[in-house]
Order: structure tokens, then sequence, then C-alpha cells
């Protein structure tokens, strides 16, 4: 069996202490901005899983924080997604010698390409959501509360797992209130006994 992509490697803490998973999905002529939320019985962080490696697999870009980055990239020896371009937002941690980066790699037909954001990183984020082309996975916990401090997130997505972990760090935190209600789209109780709930906003 496959172990997912994103789980059990990424643990990145934001001040905030959340633990997101972020999708970015074509919605008429804008893209909508699906957060999602890893979470235990008592609202601690847990890892994401295959659902959410299922919403990497169909997209054609990923979008991370520089910190979930760098831990994928030291867990994995390396960058392992190489299917598709990823957008790095930093903060200028990394020392970048170009914004952008592309390896091939030798034996695949497949380019490894990794792009590094930084400036204005929330008008180049709603540059992205105005462009109604393919659609963006995004995961990371600065990534989350990044769009939900800037009113970017249209919908939330919590994935429940059936556990107790204790401690009080949250898996979802923002530091702002944007003011505007939401609804729940679906919810719905996994194979695997995990709960998904997806919220929209009004």
């Amino acid at each position: 069996m496959a172990v997912p992509l994103f789980r059990n490697s990424v643990g990145s803490c934001c001040p905030l202490g959340c633990k997101v998973d972020i999708i970015l999905k074509n919605t008429l002529n804008m893209k909508q901005i699906s957060l999602h939320v890893y979470q235990s019985i008592d609202g601690c962080p847990a890892p994401s899983d295959k659902h959410f490696d299922a919403a990497v697999d169909a997209s054609s870009c990923v979008l991370i924080d520089e910190e979930t980055y760098l831990r994928i990239y030291m867990n994995h020896l390396g960058w392992p997604i190489t299917a598709k371009e990823t957008l790095v937002v930093t903060n200028g941690g990394i020392d970048l010698t170009e914004n952008e980066r592309v390896k091939f790699i030798q034996g695949d037909a497949v380019a490894e390409r990794v792009r590094f954001v930084r400036g204005n990183v929330v008008t180049e984020l709603r540059r992205i959501k105005e462009n109604g082309d393919g659609m963006v996975v995004a995961y990371g916990e600065e990534i989350g509360a990044l769009l939900l401090d800037n009113g970017l997130a249209d919908e939330i997505t919590v994935t429940t797992v059936p556990v107790l972990i204790g401690g009080g760090e949250k898996a979802l935190e923002c530091g702002l209130n944007d003011g505007r209600a939401w609804i729940v789209r679906s919810n719905k109780v996994l194979v695997d006994g995990k709960m998904r709930t997806v919220y929209g906003k009004v």
C-alpha cells in the first residue's frame, strides 16, 4: 500500500498553531479557495491522508509555505512532487540564487519545478485566484492563516480523525475575523472512520 505523500511528513508549526491543507479549484471564471484542515476529536492537528494526496495528484500546481517546503524537502531528501509546478511562499528565509528553479530528472519524462513567491504575497494570491485556468492545491499552516486573515478562503474542508491527542495546539486558528458567516455544505463519514465536513462562505 502506498504511503500518502504528506502523511507524517509535514508537521510545520506556525505561530498560530494551524494544521491546514488548502485547495484552490476552478469555479466559473475564478478559482475557489478551499482550505483543508485535519484535526483530532479534541481539535488538535492531525496528519493529512490519501484523500488530500488524491487532490494533489489531480491538480496542476501546488501552493505551500516556506516551512512546509523545507520539512517535506528534508524528509524526502529532495522535493517529491515532480509532475507539476510548486509555488512556495517565502519571507526570504530560504537562500535563493534565483526566483525559479527548474530541475529535469534524468530518465523520467517529468520536470520538477519550484518557484518561490516573495514580496506582496496577498496580491499574488489574488491574481492567482482571478486566473480561471487550472487548479492549485495548497498545503501549509502559514498559508492557511494567510488565506483566512485576508478573506481569500471560500470553503473550509475539515477532516476529523477519531483519536484524542491532547495539548493546547489547535488545528485551525486565524488572527482576524472578517465577520462573514459559514454554512455546512456537506458532511460525510469516510471508510476509515474519519468525518469530512465542508463549510462554505455565505
